[in-house]
């Protein structure tokens, strides 16, 4: 979303326009739920999350102050306080679904859904293993494609900073996956 028009929409989201804050969400609430997604264990955990950074931007925008700084950053930010507020909440406890819940069903490209829900499973499991900030930094870069700069503003540092945490965050998720027997 230009700069401009966000701004705009901000202004009249403060007023009470329903329709601008609708439009904020709707350009913003994809990529807030991928970010959650990949930290999280599951769907619904993620969707709850989300669900919380939007009651907080709704709770929180009336005194939201633009600083030179796109919204998505401050969304980005409130994700990531609560992705740590859940984990300590939980310390990191699997949900468990009931198999008596799990629905099957037959679907003729069911192979190719499998495969690709294990190689989540195994990029989250890697992810797990990298600190914090080389996850976060991971998921910026490569799963919300932002260039250095933008992850640098979104992450709060420098981009040479964001350049060599990236070098890192990468060099531990490799080592990540070849345990998991990937190779190079």
């Amino acid at each position: 979303m230009k700069r401009q028009r966000e701004q705009a929409l901000i202004r009249a989201a403060q007023r009470g326009d329903q329709n601008a804050f609708a439009a904020l969400y709707r350009a913003y609430v994809d990529k807030i739920y991928r970010y959650i997604f990949f930290r999280v264990e599951s769907t619904q955990t993620a969707e709850d999350l989300t669900a919380e950074v939007f009651l907080r931007m709704v709770e929180s925008l009336p005194n939201y102050e633009d600083r030179n700084t796109p919204l998505l950053v401050w969304l980005y930010r409130i994700a990531h306080a609560r992705v740590v507020d859940h984990y300590r909440r939980y310390r990191r406890t699997a949900e468990q679904t009931p198999l008596d819940s799990i629905e099957i069903g037959a679907d003729a490209d069911l192979d190719s859904a499998l495969i690709g829900e294990y190689r989540v499973e195994q990029l989250r499991a890697a992810l797990s293993q990298l600190t914090d900030s080389q996850r976060q930094v991971i998921i910026l870069r490569f799963i919300e494609g932002y260039n250095l700069e933008a992850t640098a503003q979104a992450m709060d540092k420098t981009v040479d900073a964001v350049k060599a945490l990236q070098y890192r965050a990468l060099q531990a998720l490799a080592a990540a996956l070849r345990a998991q027997g990937y190779e190079e």
